[in-house]
């Protein structure tokens, strides 16, 4: 069996839990397809303020040794 494979991009709306295309698709009705969907960048979510707030994640990481596990990794990529 022979399948030919036609790829693009559908912009659409997401309501009340369906995607709506934002365009008329030419597909058979019951026909089945593959998405992949990417959400377009929100502004809202990229608060300045939030994401330069220091973590502490990095210092906890290596009081609980992750730096001596990352050095002896290191050592075995130089084998």
């Amino acid at each position: 069996m022979c399948y030919s494979v036609r790829m693009g991009i559908i912009e659409a709306k997401f309501e009340n839990g369906v995607l709506r295309p934002l365009r008329r698709l030419s597909l058979r009705a019951g026909e089945q397809v593959g998405i992949f969907v990417v959400r377009h960048p929100d502004p809202a979510r990229w608060v300045i303020a939030r994401l330069s707030k220091r973590s502490t994640e990095d210092e906890d990481l290596a009081k609980g040794g992750i730096d001596e596990w990352a050095a002896a990794l290191d050592l075995e990529d130089r084998r």
